[in-house]
């Protein structure tokens, strides 16, 4: 099978990640050539916004043959933002990785060159999505059922997995984390959809009652300008506050900031140092952190509701409740305050006896591997009919 990958790599944006990991794994049975597409940000780069990838697979993503007009390709794999919906290709079939964070029609801002509702009548035209909730969108806006196949994101089980007792403790060492401090962590771009303001409401609660709790914020201030102080300040200025008074020297000091690039093996340092990894999100197209989380044994809190149900399990840590609302034509999820702290309070110290069966669950099911196994047969699939 040839496939031409049109598309972003060599920096952190999920995008480029999740494009350079499938292709390290489709280049072992498949023949891919590649057409970079300029970045929808000027300003990204490799050197400014590396991916952190391991050098292995780097090596082999930057190995990787130019597309030729010489080459008949099956099929063309476009994944950049804004979408590129383009119906001229060249290739038997064209699959676009879109996603959508958002329950409802695709805004025009979202892709450039198409119509989704004519090319809903196209046959050769297909989408791939990560999770449920974000085909809804797709299928809204006028996309046909069968055109829209939903395979989900992988981990990278080499790098998130179980380490040792005491590699977590030098690692807490080093950010002054003692070691009956019950630590709190998200990881994102500190949107507004991420709900990074209610996990910061909760932890201002429950910090009243717990003084060992600590809250780690790691933002991706260098793709996005926007970082970790932004949901803490708007909490700070927040009717919540007003009524609850939850800032204060020693709550804000026991959070932990951090901002700079991390590679993988120090973002699985993060996680593994943590007793509960929260994102009460709003809105996501598949909220892949939770689940690398989950793979380094790390129980998870997540909004009921949304993409994370796809791959969430009991062993996993705790859903909030969380109701639909709609906001200028988006439908979102609002979780419930309440819940994340009732959850929260009733785990804070205690012992978590699932690390090593929620590792296993997460490697079983979510390895890269597997998932671009099941890529490739969609491929197959659609090339069959």
């Amino acid at each position: 099978m040839n496939i031409l990958v049109e598309g972003w790599r060599n920096i952190n944006h999920s995008y480029a990640l999740v494009n350079q990991w499938q292709i390290f794994e489709l280049i072992k049975s498949t023949n891919i050539y590649f057409k970079d597409v300029s970045f929808s940000n000027e300003n990204w780069n490799s050197q400014r916004n590396d991916s952190g990838l391991r050098n292995e697979v780097k090596n082999v993503i930057n190995k990787i043959p130019l597309a030729s007009d010489n080459i008949n390709y099956d099929i063309t794999y476009r994944i950049s933002a804004p979408f590129n919906f383009d119906k001229k290709f060249n290739s038997k079939l064209i699959f676009i990785f879109a996603t959508s964070e958002y329950k409802n029609n695709l805004f025009k801002s979202d892709y450039t060159n198409g119509d989704p509702i004519q090319l809903g009548r196209e046959k050769n035209f297909f989408i791939h999505t990560p999770s449920n909730w974000s085909k809804k969108s797709f299928l809204a806006s006028g996309f046909r059922e069968d055109q829209v196949i939903v395979v989900p994101h992988g981990v990278d089980v080499e790098t998130f997995n179980l380490i040792s007792e005491s590699e977590k403790k030098n690692i807490r060492d080093k950010y002054n984390i003692k070691s009956d401090d019950y630590v709190l962590t998200n990881i994102g771009a500190m949107t507004q959809n991420k709900g990074v303001e209610d996990l910061v409401a909760a932890y201002g609660i429950l910090k009243k009652k717990n003084k060992n709790l600590k809250l780690i914020l790691k933002d991706q201030s260098n793709l996005y300008d926007r970082n970790a102080n932004s949901p803490i300040k708007n909490m700070q200025s927040s009717k919540f506050n007003q009524k609850y008074q939850i800032f204060n020297e020693q709550m804000y000091n026991d959070i932990i900031i951090i901002s700079k690039n991390l590679n993988f093996d120090e973002l699985r340092n993060i996680y593994s140092i943590t007793d509960c990894y929260v994102s009460p999100y709003k809105a996501e197209g598949f909220n892949l952190t939770p689940l690398e989380a989950a793979a380094c044994g790390t129980q998870i809190v997540v909004t009921d509701g949304g993409p994370t149900d796809d791959y969430f399990d009991d062993c996993m840590g705790f859903k909030i409740e969380s109701k639909e609302k709609s906001l200028n034509e988006s439908i979102y999820l609002s979780p419930k305050t309440n819940s994340l702290i009732e959850i929260l309070d009733s785990i804070i110290n205690k012992i978590d006896d699932k690390k090593d069966v929620r590792s296993k669950l997460v490697h079983k099911n979510f390895s890269w591997e597997n998932i671009v196994k099941k890529l490739k047969k969609e491929f197959e699939n659609k090339l069959s009919k």
